[in-house]
């Protein structure tokens, strides 16, 4: 089992993650996690990462695209020229 120490970061404590236990749990720079802490142990888990939006837009296909829904007349400043 891989050890670590806790070490002082300005003035918040940090632990360093070695290469082969971030590559295990499938974590790199810049993943959010959540820390819990509780009868003196902490937990680290990876969190839930949230898609950008241009992450989503690049997973639109023609085969997962809607086609134009009619909504009616147009009224009032609906009118857009694209």
């Amino acid at each position: 089992m891989p050890t670590a120490q806790i070490v002082k970061w300005g003035n918040s404590l940090a632990v360093r993650i070695s290469k082969p236990v971030a590559e295990e749990a499938g974590v790199r720079e810049g993943d959010p996690v959540v820390i819990e802490a509780a009868a003196g142990e902490i937990s680290l888990r990876r969190r839930e990462r949230i898609p950008t939006l241009k992450e989503l837009v690049a997973q639109i296909t023609a085969e997962n695209r809607y086609d134009e829904l009619a909504a009616g007349a147009e009224r009032g400043k609906e009118s857009v020229e694209w």
